[in-house]
């Protein structure tokens, strides 16, 4: 993508997410927990909408409650291969930041870990701690993450897939 098309895009991204009125992320996405399977079949639908309906449709919508992109607690996330965040469906504040600088209790760089293993392998599973906006406390979360092009889309569900 020419490097002007992606500025307006990224723009106007960022504009669409100060614009997110205060409860458009209603309660009901608390109902329950999603599960990692439910997290993987929402990360393959995203990266096949990104590839169907392309970049400006598919980004609007993964940030729009009821366009079937924030079921339960899941949301997508999408960042660049430079680590810039595009997309964050639950915390739209977190677009523009730069994913690479995100790190786990331990010091584990989880997202450019994902990131790594996704550009190699296509997908990969990563697990950490992130804030769970449902108990409004920070959660092991194991989050999968597909490659689609120049993008990494994620989508999580809080918990562990290893024991």
């Amino acid at each position: 993508m020419k490097s002007a098309t992606r500025f307006l895009a990224f723009a106007l991204l960022a504009w669409f997410a100060t614009a997110l009125p205060a409860g458009a992320l209603a309660d009901n996405n608390c109902r329950r927990p999603g599960t990692p399977l439910e997290a993987k079949a929402l990360a393959e639908k995203a990266a096949a909408h990104l590839t169907n309906v392309g970049l400006g449709k598919a980004f609007n919508d993964f940030m729009t409650p009821g366009a079937g992109f924030m079921p339960y607690d899941l949301y997508v996330f999408v960042f660049d291969g430079e680590g810039r965040m595009w997309v964050n469906g639950r915390f739209p504040g977190l677009i523009g930041s730069n994913v690479t600088q995100a790190r786990d209790d331990g010091g584990r760089n989880f997202l450019l870990e994902a990131m790594r293993r996704a550009k190699r392998d296509g997908a990969a599973w990563v697990e950490y701690q992130w804030y769970n906006p449902c108990s409004g406390r920070p959660m092991a979360k194991s989050s999968h993450v597909i490659r689609a092009g120049e993008f990494f889309i994620g989508v999580g569900a809080y918990g562990r897939l290893s024991v």
